[in-house]
C-alpha cells in the first residue's frame, strides 16, 4: 500500500484541481472564488479588465494644505488596506507638487451585495423585486434567508448584483425600502386610577382623540389610527425612515405629552437594517474611511425633567443627546495592537475583535470599572459614527473587547478590521472623481497571449516527446499537471493575473520544462554508463535535484527581491509579476521532480516499455548488454 500512497495523493490534489477549475463560482460557506465573465474564473487585472477609477482631495486635520508626510502617509495606508483587503494590482499613486490628491486604480470588482431585513411583518418579495427593476437594476438575484435575532425569527433579504451599482440606484432603493412601505407604531399606555370607582372601573386609559389630538398637533401624517383597548394604540403610517432619521423618537416624545404613561412602543415593518458590502462600494468604504475609533464614556442624565414620566426617562436618559453627556477615555485607535472579524455566541452577529496595548488595556479596565458602579454606558465611535453603546456589569481585563453594531454584517465586520489593523489616515479624504476605466490592453491582448503561449507549450511537448521519448512522454505529462495545480492555486488564492503576470506564468513554465530536461538527461547518462533503468531511474532524479533546486532557488531569492522592491516603492505590477513567478517556480520545483517520480516508476512497471531504446533520444551502434 505504501508504494501507491504517492499516487493515491497526486490524483488526489489532481480531482480538487480540476474541480476548482471547473466550478464557478466555488462557494463554501462566506468564502467564495471564482467568477463566470472572467477566463477560467480567475481574478483579473487593471491592464486586461478595466476597473474604477478613483481621485481623492486630501485635507489635513487642521483644514490647511497638506503636507508631503500627510500625504506620503495616506498612500502608504491606503495601498497597505487594500492590499490586505484582497484587492490586488491596484495603483495607488500621488498627484500634486506638492501632493494634495491621490489617484487608487482598482481593477474591476464583483458586483455588489445588499443584506436588508424589517422589524417583523417583511413585505413580499415580489414587490420588491418589482420596484428592483423599475430601478433598472441589471443582472441580479434576491433571495431571502430565515435568521434568529433575540430569540425571534427574522427574513433578511439578500440582493447580489453581477455589476457594480450606481450609488443613486443604492440610495433610491433604501429610500424605497424606508418610506413606501406601512410601518406600524404599537403604542402602550399604563392607566391612570380614578378615585371614588368600584375596583374594575376606576382605570382610565387615553382616548383615540387624545392621540389623534397630539399626533396632528406635532405634524405626525398617519394612515389609520386603531384603538386596541386597554390602552394598547396602532399607528400605521408610510414615510417612516430609517436608523437615527426614522420617527419613532418624535411619535414616542409626542406620546408623552399626554396625561398619561408612555410604557412602550415597538415597530413593525419598518426598514430595521440595510448593510452594502461587497464590489466597488466595499472597497471605497474601505479607502475613504479615516478609521478614528474613539471611546467615550457617556454620562447618563441624573436629573429627570418634571414634564417626562419615569419610564420615559428610562428610555431618554441614556440615548437623547439633551439629556446625557460624554467625556474622553483616552483610549484611541493607537492604542490598538490587532484587530480581527469574528462572531459571538450571545449576539448572533459578526463582531471586529480589538486588542489593547498595556496603556489600552489598563485604561479600558479602569473605565469599565467606572461604568460598572455608574451604570453609565461606554460609547464606541468610528470616525464620529455611533457604532455601540454597551454597559458593563464588571470590570473588564486583559486588553481585549469586541465592537459591533446594526449595520456591521461580516463583510463591514473584515472592512473595519483592516481598518484598524492599518492604521487611521493621518487626514481626510474627498472622493472628487470616479469612473470606470477600460483595460488598457484588453480581452484580445489576453486572447493572443494565451494563444501564443498554448503553441509554445504544445511546441515544446512535441519537441520533448519526440527527442526523449518515453522519459518525454512522461515529462510532457508531468507539465500538463504542473499547469493544472498551478491555474487550480491561481484562481484558489486567489492571484490577480496581469499581462505581466501571464508573462511570469509562462516563464514558470520554461523553469518547469528545464527541470525536466535535466531529469531526462541524466537517466540517458547513467544508461549509457552502464546501469539498468531501474538503477539509472533512481540515480539520475538524485542527481539532477541539487541543479534543479540550486537553479530554482535562485529564481525564488530573485522573486523575492523584485517583490520587497515592488512593496517598498508601490510597484504593483513589479510584485504581480514576482508574485507570480514565485509560486509558479516553486510549485514546479515540487511537481517536476515527485510527480515525474511518480509517473516514471509506475510506468517503468510495464516490461514492454521498459526498453533501453524508449529512454534514450539517440540509439548508439554499439549497445550496452545487460541493459533492457
Amino acid at each position: 500500500m505504501l508504494r501507491f500512497r504517492g499516487i493515491i495523493i497526486l490524483v488526489t490534489f489532481l480531482v480538487i484541481s480540476l474541480l476548482a477549475i471547473t466550478i464557478n463560482p466555488i462557494k463554501i460557506s462566506d468564502w467564495e472564488r471564482g467568477d463566470n465573465n472572467n477566463f477560467l474564473g480567475m481574478v483579473l487585472g487593471l491592464d486586461l479588465k478595466g476597473g474604477t477609477h478613483l481621485v481623492y482631495s486630501i485635507e489635513s486635520a487642521t483644514g490647511e494644505e497638506p503636507t508631503v508626510d500627510d500625504a506620503e502617509g495616506v498612500r502608504r495606508i491606503i495601498d497597505k488596506r487594500v492590499n490586505e483587503f484582497g484587492v490586488s494590482e491596484a495603483n495607488v499613486q500621488l498627484l500634486g507638487t506638492p501632493p494634495d490628491k491621490i489617484l487608487i486604480q482598482i481593477p474591476s470588482q464583483s458586483g455588489d451585495k445588499i443584506s436588508f431585513s424589517f422589524t417583523k411583518n417583511a413585505p413580499e418579495i415580489d414587490i420588491i423585486t418589482a420596484k428592483i427593476n423599475d430601478l433598472e437594476i441589471k443582472d441580479f438575484e434576491i433571495e431571502v434567508i430565515d435568521k434568529r435575532v433575540d430569540s425571534f425569527s427574522v427574513k433578511e433579504f439578500l440582493l447580489t448584483t453581477n455589476s457594480s451599482m450606481q450609488q443613486s440606484q443604492i440610495d433610491q432603493l433604501k429610500d424605497y425600502l424606508s418610506n413606501d412601505f406601512t410601518a406600524i407604531v404599537k403604542a402602550n399606555f399604563s392607566p391612570n386610577r380614578i378615585e371614588g370607582k368600584k375596583e374594575g372601573e376606576d382605570l382610565d386609559f387615553p382616548q383615540l382623540n387624545d392621540i389623534e389630538s397630539i399626533l396632528n398637533e406635532e405634524g405626525i401624517n398617519y394612515l389609520e389610527l386603531e384603538d386596541k383597548e386597554f390602552g394598547e394604540f396602532h399607528i400605521s403610517l408610510t414615510n417612516f425612515g430609517y436608523l437615527d432619521d426614522n420617527l419613532s423618537e418624535k411619535i414616542m416624545f409626542a406620546l408623552s405629552k399626554l396625561d398619561y404613561n408612555l410604557v412602550n412602543l415597538q415597530t413593525e415593518g419598518n426598514l430595521d437594517t440595510f448593510t452594502v458590502s461587497g464590489g466597488i462600494q466595499s472597497a471605497k468604504r474601505l479607502i475613504g474611511s479615516t478609521a478614528q475609533l474613539d471611546f467615550r464614556v457617556r454620562e447618563c442624565g441624573k436629573n429627570k425633567p418634571d414634564e417626562l414620566d419615569d419610564n420615559i426617562w428610562e428610555l431618554v436618559k441614556c440615548y437623547d443627546p439633551q439629556y446625557y453627556n460624554e467625556v474622553a477615555t483616552g483610549i484611541e485607535s493607537k492604542n490598538l495592537t490587532d484587530a480581527s472579524p469574528g462572531t459571538v455566541a450571545e449576539l448572533s452577529r459578526p463582531v471586529v475583535n480589538v486588542v489593547f496595548d498595556e496603556d489600552g488595556s489598563e485604561n479600558f479596565y479602569e473605565i469599565t470599572d467606572r461604568i460598572s458602579k455608574t451604570g453609565d454606558l461606554l460609547a464606541i465611535y468610528l470616525d464620529d459614527e455611533e457604532l455601540v453603546t454597551p454597559g458593563a456589569d464588571k470590570a473588564i481585563s486583559g486588553g481585549r473587547a469586541y465592537i459591533y453594531g446594526k449595520d456591521i454584517d461580516g463583510e463591514r465586520a473584515r472592512e473595519i478590521a483592516v481598518q484598524l489593523r492599518s492604521g487611521a489616515l493621518p487626514a481626510k479624504l474627498n472622493l472628487i472623481q470616479e469612473r470606470n476605466v477600460d483595460a488598457v490592453l484588453g480581452s484580445e491582448s489576453l486572447t493572443k497571449s494565451l494563444t501564443a503561449g498554448i503553441i509554445g507549450f504544445i511546441l515544446v511537448l512535441i519537441f520533448m516527446i519526440s527527442y526523449y521519448k518515453i522519459p518525454g512522454i512522461i515529462s510532457s505529462i508531468t507539465l500538463i499537471v504542473y499547469l493544472i495545480f498551478l491555474i487550480a492555486l491561481f484562481k484558489i488564492l486567489p492571484v490577480t493575473l496581469t499581462l505581466s503576470g501571464a508573462a511570469a506564468l509562462i516563464l514558470s513554465i520554461g523553469f518547469a520544462v528545464d527541470a525536466n530536461i535535466l531529469i531526462s538527461e541524466r537517466i540517458k547518462e547513467e544508461l549509457l554508463s552502464g546501469r539498468n533503468l531501474l538503477s539509472s531511474i533512481t540515480v539520475g532524479f538524485d542527481r539532477a535535484w541539487p541543479s534543479i533546486r540550486d537553479g530554482n532557488f535562485s529564481t525564488l531569492i530573485t522573486a523575492v527581491v523584485l517583490y520587497w522592491f515592488g512593496s517598498n516603492f508601490s510597484t504593483s505590477l513589479m510584485q504581480g509579476f514576482a508574485l507570480t513567478l514565485g509560486l509558479g517556480v516553486l510549485l514546479s520545483m515540487i511537481t517536476s521532480f515527485q510527480v515525474n517520480r511518480i509517473i516514471t516508476k509506475l510506468v517503468t512497471r510495464n516490461t514492454r516499455i521498459s526498453q533501453y531504446n524508449l529512454f534514450i533520444p539517440i540509439v548508439k551502434n554499439k549497445t550496452k548488454e545487460g541493459v533492457k
